[in-house]
């Protein structure tokens, strides 16, 4: 546990990267991403409160409150960082960036969301559907219940409106990007992309939700060439 009461990954040492996992994950689902990264700089990998061994802590369980935690782990080292998050980690890192602006020197979020209607209609129907399942077995059931709470973070969160990206601050470089195939309306992708001073948007040819853990070199190639076109 670092001294934001989460269970941290630290690993690598040189530029800190913050990396964000997705809902219902860890930190450790990551790992080959951050095994890369971390061959020349310092990456945080934290797991998010409720989440692997991250305790869930008092209080609602929201991706406003997640992104106070990772500025929380940010603080205890002393510095901004470059921000990669996948899907649910990616919007905790735009929360980040509007609600922490100084701690991120760039932002790479994929398969990410700013309300609940960025889903395909199938996609946010499954997810509707397992959420009102486990909030049933929920009544009796300790674990299904603690399911529930985490799965409502796709089911009623985010909720940022486009027009408030328009304050996370230039010049931080942010890439959204998503797969072909992904769960997220690409023209949402596109919008989200648009609203911000300095985004950009890419969609990976053939690729879907699950791009970072299938494919974690062709993941990393796509943030390491963002960071490239933006050195310096």
């Amino acid at each position: 546990m670092d001294a934001t009461g989460l269970h941290v990954a630290d690993s690598g040492s040189g530029p800190v990267v913050l990396l964000l996992h997705g809902n219902g994950e860890d930190g450790a689902s990551l790992a080959p991403v951050a095994a890369d990264l971390a061959r020349d700089h310092r990456v945080l990998a934290p797991d998010a409160r409720g989440h692997g061994r991250s305790p869930r802590g008092t209080g609602p369980l929201t991706i406003a409150r997640m992104a106070d935690d990772a500025a929380g782990v940010l603080a205890a080292v002393g510095g901004a960082a470059d921000v990669v998050g996948y899907s649910d980690g990616g919007n905790v890192g735009l929360m980040l960036a509007l609600r922490h602006p100084g701690l991120v020197r760039s932002l790479v979020v994929y398969g990410a969301n700013v309300d609940p209607g960025g889903l395909t209609a199938r996609a946010r129907a499954e997810v509707t559907a397992a959420w009102l399942g486990q909030r049933a077995r929920g009544l009796v059931d300790p674990a299904a219940r603690a399911r529930a709470e985490v799965t409502d973070l796709m089911v009623r969160q985010p909720r940022i409106p486009l027009r408030a990206l328009a304050r996370v601050r230039v010049p931080v470089p942010v890439l959204v990007a998503a797969g072909e195939h992904d769960v997220i309306r690409r023209a949402h992708t596109e919008a989200v992309a648009a609203a911000l001073p300095a985004g950009e948007c890419v969609v990976v040819p053939g690729a879907d939700h699950g791009l970072p853990m299938s494919d974690p070199e062709a993941f990393v190639r796509l943030v390491r060439g963002f960071w490239a076109a933006h050195a310096g």
